[in-house]
């Protein structure tokens, strides 16, 4: 959990807590469509805009027994729009969800806009259209983890290599893209491939190590370092 949210949630009083959510329907043509049940208003987090639209969301918290969740997703059977997106794509099985929680004060409108003070972001994939009636359809999710055939770990372990992907700058718009980047750092202090402070932000490139690169752009704050620098060989 992001250290800023950490702090706020421990708050007697605490700002409203808004739930984002991200279909990534892009092997269908379709990008990433973005959405939200807060309000009737269209949110801005991070750069983009999440719609208003009566999604709800279920099961997605874990039950400490060892079973991985298996969240449902429900949504208006009435809305024409949604309905064609889902004719058109399979039923958007197999796409990406991320449920995305933040303070509503860390919003772009908010009194302190942070993109990178999120819960922790809940990350699973639509598995199947589980129900169907004249008003809603519900989704049934599975982890990235709930896969046959797939083995644990998955992940490849290195130890001195960040694996996060890094945001870049986008020359059109002079200004840094966060499309599909893992790494949470949204600072303003720029770095090169060698861990040295610049000023041209066009330039700025993670090291991808534990020094030079994290700790140099989150100092004390706790690392999102996604190497494994304890890892000895046997």
């Amino acid at each position: 959990m992001n250290n800023i949210i950490a702090t706020t949630a421990q708050l007697l009083t605490t700002d409203a807590v808004i739930t984002l959510y991200e279909i990534d329907a892009k092997n269908y043509g379709q990008g990433v469509l973005r959405f939200h049940a807060n309000s009737n208003e269209v949110l801005n987090f991070n750069g983009y805009n999440y719609t208003p639209f009566p999604i709800k969301s279920e099961g997605f918290e874990y039950n400490g027994k060892g079973s991985l969740p298996t969240p449902t997703l429900t949504v208006p059977a009435q809305d024409l729009a949604f309905m064609s997106v889902l004719i058109g794509s399979n039923n958007l099985e197999g796409c990406d969800v991320r449920r995305i929680r933040t303070f509503e004060k860390h919003l772009d409108s908010g009194s302190d806009p942070d993109p990178s003070a999120t819960f922790p972001v809940d990350h699973f994939y639509i598995d199947r259209r589980s129900a169907q009636t004249s008003v809603s359809i519900t989704f049934e999710l599975a982890s990235k983890l709930d896969q046959q055939g797939k083995q644990i770990p998955n992940r490849q372990c290195i130890k001195n290599t960040c694996t996060h992907s890094y945001r870049y700058w986008n020359a059109e718009t002079q200004e840094f893209s966060y499309e599909n980047v893992t790494c949470p750092y949204a600072g303003d202090e720029y770095f090169d491939r060698e861990g040295n402070k610049i000023i041209d932000p066009a330039e700025d490139t993670c090291s991808k190590d534990l020094v030079d690169g994290c700790r140099k752009r989150f100092g004390n704050n706790p690392l999102p370092f996604r190497g494994f620098p304890g890892l000895q060989r046997y």
